[in-house]
């Protein structure tokens, strides 16, 4: 009797779990970020050949990237707090639509952060990145800014270290990619030049930004008048 109460039980307990409905699973957290793209995209598609700017909030906040690649076409597409897995998992949402000649790469500082020191990994996000968009537009100019000295995350700074020296020795030998050191201007005696920095000591202010496009505007300027055939 005991045994057959037992097998009853189960199979009501079974019963009712195949009823449930699982719950539907939670849009990531740059869902809305995303989507914005696409619909800005939707209404006014991406010329060809332009300037596509990715990453983290070091893009996103860059707004003032436009007047400072001029005459270079720039698609803003950074979204705050990515890390380069989540670059990569809306690649075909918000990089091959706009199908650019010339890529500006800002990501791995959210990867290690304060604590994560797995270098090998930014590094090979980024690298990722670049022969997925290689293999769509052969003649494409990737250009990976090299992850930046922050007071806010200073502890960490050997692993971004590691990052950047890993990604330069991969852009010596992959023709097209190219390596913009932005960390060695930023650094002084002490660390990280804090009249680089908002109050938050992560996020430039606009001397840092003043100093990233001295660096970044030559090279990227010339590349995207090569790709389009303009002096």
């Amino acid at each position: 009797m005991r045994l057959t109460l037992l097998v009853l039980l189960v199979s009501v307990l079974c019963s009712c779990r195949s009823h449930q409905t699982a719950a539907p699973p939670q849009p990531a957290w740059y869902e809305n970020e995303i989507r914005a793209f696409e619909e800005a995209d939707a209404v006014n598609p991406p010329t060809p050949g332009q300037v596509l700017a990715i990453g983290s909030s070091s893009i996103r906040m860059w707004t003032t990237l436009g007047e400072d690649l001029a005459p270079a076409p720039v698609l803003n597409r950074g979204f705050g707090g990515s890390r380069t897995h989540e670059v990569l998992a809306v690649f075909d949402r918000i990089v091959r639509p706009c199908n650019p000649s010339v890529i500006i790469y800002y990501c791995g500082d959210n990867d290690l952060g304060t604590d994560n020191t797995d270098a090998r990994a930014a590094a090979d996000g980024f690298m990722a990145f670049e022969q997925r968009a290689r293999a769509l537009w052969p003649q494409v100019e990737v250009f990976y800014i090299a992850i930046k000295p922050s007071m806010a995350r200073w502890t960490n700074w050997p692993a971004m270290a590691t990052t950047n020296a890993l990604v330069r020795q991969y852009c010596e030998s992959t023709p097209g990619a190219h390596f913009l050191d932005i960390a060695t201007p930023m650094l002084t005696p002490r660390g990280p030049d804090p009249m680089l920095f908002l109050p938050d000591g992560l996020h430039l202010n606009k001397r840092g930004y003043e100093l990233w496009t001295s660096i970044v505007r030559p090279p990227v300027v010339e590349a995207w008048q090569k790709q389009v055939g303009r002096p």
